[in-house]
């Protein structure tokens, strides 16, 4: 009796579970969207758990599928969860801008308990408190506050001059990894526009600053899995305790931005920086909940740590691949270093805000790094709409609406690298965003630091730091592969953010084109 009752229960369980996975991995072929076939359980995430695909691309995988190239949307599984990838660029027109009040949330979370820098920044908060959170911290990232900022940053790009004059050179050249260089500089940059410090990166690797903000972004498989709970399994990030930054990380921010802060509100000086903004936050609240945040340190702590951990990352990814890429392409980049130099004679060695931002072909060869290498290869949103609105629906390719709490990618590296919109997309070709080229461009086809209201706020500010290093770098010194080069870019697959997997090792050599010129003259 005993056996046959533990037969019987065995059986149901198995049936129950049988028809779960049937009835929850049906749900799209149920709704009439295309949908890859999912694995029960994991549902389209064995590329991401075997390491084959990043976190950040898997959404460009499927973008790119070749079963689905005339799907306006594709359904995924994130394990158990249904998921939207959108590929037509009309709905992601709709998603950004024109519906943009439906999707305002990310779907990203971090534990507020856990891991309140993480939780509280401006990244992962929900609206309506990222709302209010943008429109206060906007103010810094102004082009007239960007220009204020400018003499500094010049400091530090001098600072690289030097740090490349340093190295020991055989036959004039040297063979390093050029990410860390371009990390080390934009580390440097932040802390000394956003908090008024010397970081001193350049100068000694190991220094506080570096040694944590490399932290953040140095992905194992312990750091993997917390962002990609992060991001695909957003409700569980409390029962793993996930963290965007370490206790340590923590701790050393905590006490770096809080002296910063404290010795700003002490001295009364100003600097036109972020820190500026925090300080003024504490000083105004104009209702209990602002006036909560406003004297919550943690918050306003998280809004320093997010600056300075976006700032410098994507800025040196730019400056490196636009490094890797000009070194195969050597005849390019003797055109951008002849601009370069050339503006340097124009201003006797120097080179003002307002020229930095009309080197044409400088502008270019970034736009078109952006396109091959978006730093962020994915947008995420999820869908939420008051009882009042209308359905946000996928007609007319689908007669579907979405449900309240439907998570959305968009894969920014699959449309940038679509060869419907951009001819061989593969192939380094800054002359894609000539002005005359830029017109025949499809509307929403680049998008690197996204689009609509919650594109990204310090896109002006990054786009900057770049320029400037990159100036810095190729006005003495020519770059050109060497053994250590990878001949095809391969990313990490264990970071969400676009990383080439073993760095990016280039060879050095000193080519003073700038100072040749100026003797000619």
């Amino acid at each position: 009796m005993a056996s046959a009752e533990a037969l019987f229960l065995i059986t149901a369980i198995i049936g129950l579970i049988y028809f779960w996975v049937k009835h929850n991995y049906s749900y799209w072929q149920r709704k009439g969207i295309p949908y890859l076939k999912p694995i029960p359980f994991i549902g389209n995430t064995k590329s991401i758990l075997t390491l084959k695909t990043s976190i950040g691309l898997i959404a460009s995988d499927v973008y790119s599928d070749k079963t689905l190239s005339d799907a306006a949307a594709v359904g995924i599984y994130s394990f158990h969860k249904p998921g939207l990838v959108i590929r037509d660029i009309e709905l992601i027109k709709s998603i950004l801008i024109k519906d943009f009040n439906k999707f305002s949330n990310r779907t990203v979370a971090c534990d507020p308990h856990n891991d309140p820098l993480g939780s509280n920044n401006l990244f992962f908060v929900r609206n309506p408190e990222w709302k209010d959170i943008r429109t206060k911290l906007s103010p810094v990232f102004t082009s007239g506050k960007i220009k204020q900022m400018y003499p500094l940053m010049v400091d530090i790009a001098t600072e690289l001059e030097n740090h490349l004059t340093s190295y020991k050179k055989t036959n004039n050249s040297f063979v390093t990894e050029v990410k860390e260089i371009c990390a080390n500089f934009t580390t440097d940059l932040v802390a000394t526009i956003a908090f008024g410090l010397r970081a001193n990166s350049l100068k000694n690797p190991n220094a506080e600053f570096r040694h944590y903000g490399r932290k953040v972004f140095q992905f194992n498989l312990f750091r993997a899995f917390h962002f990609f709970v992060i991001i695909y399994l957003p409700k569980l990030v409390s029962f793993f305790r996930v963290k965007i930054f370490s206790t340590e990380c923590a701790n050393f921010l905590r006490k770096t931005i809080n002296y910063v802060i404290s010795e700003r509100e002490s001295s009364g000086t100003t600097r036109n920086d972020l820190i500026d903004i925090l300080v003024s936050l504490k000083k105004e609240a104009p209702d209990a909940q602002s006036l909560y945040r406003a004297n919550n340190n943690e918050f306003l702590v998280a809004q320093a740590a997010v600056f300075l951990t976006a700032g410098f990352e994507t800025s040196s990814s730019t400056m490196s691949f636009a490094l890797y890429e000009l070194s195969k392409k050597p005849e390019l980049q003797k055109r951008l270093r002849t601009e370069i130099c050339n503006a340097f004679l124009v201003e006797n060695g120097k080179i003002s805000y307002e020229n930095i931002q009309n080197l044409q072909y400088l502008g270019m060869v970034v736009d078109e790094i952006l396109r091959m290498y978006p730093v962020l290869p994915f947008l995420d949103r999820e869908f939420n709409k008051a009882k009042d609105e209308s359905d946000f629906t996928l007609q007319p390719y689908y007669n579907y609406a979405l449900p309240n709490g439907m998570p959305i990618y968009i894969p920014i590296y699959g449309i940038q690298r679509d060869p419907k919109y951009w001819p061989n997309p593969d192939v380094f070709d800054p002359e894609r965003f000539s002005p005359e080229n830029k017109k025949s461009h499809t509307p929403m086809t680049y998008f690197p630091f996204g689009n609509g209201p919650h594109n990204c706020i310090g896109s002006r500010l990054g786009l900057l730091q770049t320029k400037l290093g990159l100036v810095h770098f190729l006005k003495n010194y020519f770059v050109e592969p060497c053994d250590q080069t990878p001949s095809e870019m391969e990313f990490d697959p264990k970071a969400f953010v676009l990383q080439c997997v073993k760095g990016i090792y280039l060879n050095i050599v000193n080519d003073r084109m700038y100072d040749i010129k100026a003797n000619v003259k």
